[in-house]
């Protein structure tokens, strides 16, 4: 017993060691069907959305979740910040709210191209 708790209070240790700001590798998942539409992102099949006027803090987690990984960008262009993943899905934000899309096949609401 002593040996078990001496060994949890090493990797304790440990941890506290890792530098400030370096996230754990995100893990993949397997993506979830969805479809951008104008009024956000619909998930297919299924009554949920990410909507227009949704937070950042809810937004990107919610779009990873649909992805299976982690965004590959995020860039301010103007008073917007795209956040971009993987699959070229863009999400775009005003003032930490979601008000745009872009993706290979099209866009809504407010983007860098001005759509």
């Amino acid at each position: 017993m002593a040996r078990a708790v001496a060994l949890l209070v090493a990797m304790i240790a440990l941890g506290a060691c890792a530098p400030a700001g370096v996230a754990p590798p995100a893990v993949k998942t397997q993506p979830i069907a969805f479809v951008p539409d104008a009024g956000g992102i619909q998930v297919t099949g299924q009554p949920g959305r990410i909507d227009f006027g949704r937070t950042d803090h809810s937004a990107i987690p919610a779009m990873t979740r649909l992805v299976g990984s982690g965004p590959v960008s995020q860039e301010a262009c103007g008073a917007l910040t795209s956040v971009t993943w993987p699959d070229q899905t863009t999400l775009y934000f005003t003032a930490g709210d979601f008000r745009g899309w872009s993706s290979p096949t099209g866009s809504a609401g407010l983007t860098c191209g001005g759509a």
